[in-house]
């Protein structure tokens, strides 16, 4: 009886830590998603968004493509919870937002895949979406901690790669 007793309550201690985990520490831990991606993008298509339409443009360029995808790896991110930080990710004073998808492998390959980073609105360059179709992967809304996101930088880094 007394094993039953220490089991269950190991259960319930288990639960209730996994729960505290789950819903408040891993938002306060910093993590990066990108950091565990190993491949190199074969194409990296941007695009700023507007109301009413929006800039496309694009990089097949391997060593712009690293240098971008080094860029949004190497940022400093903390998860954000959507219910809690409703209104720094969903209210905006300016409709314009930057968006990115990587290719990761070329099309022909069946084990291809995308990362889209999306939702970098121009009035707060500090938080972003982060979204996969790779199995596994952490989608959802992150915080740059200690910076902003420098579009300048990406922007000039494609446009350069064109010429």
């Amino acid at each position: 009886m007394k094993k039953i007793k220490y089991l269950f309550t190991a259960l319930i201690l288990y639960v209730l830590l996994t729960n505290l985990y789950q819903n408040y520490i891993y938002y306060l831990i910093p993590y990066n998603p990108l950091k565990n991606i190993t491949d190199n993008p074969y194409s990296c298509h941007f695009t700023l968004n507007y109301s009413n339409g929006g800039i496309t443009n694009a990089s097949y360029n391997l060593n712009t493509n690293i240098l971008i995808f080094k860029y949004f790896s190497d940022l400093n991110l903390i998860p954000l919870k959507e219910k809690t930080n409703k209104k720094e990710i969903l209210e905006h004073k300016n409709d314009i937002h930057f968006s990115y998808r990587f290719r990761f492998r070329p099309p022909k390959l069946s084990k291809h895949y995308y990362i889209t980073i999306d939702e970098i609105w121009l009035d707060n360059l500090s938080v972003l979406f982060i979204r996969s179709d790779k199995p596994g992967f952490h989608n959802g809304y992150y915080k740059i901690i200690d910076s902003k996101f420098d579009y300048k930088y990406i922007n000039n880094l494609i446009n350069n790669s064109q010429k």
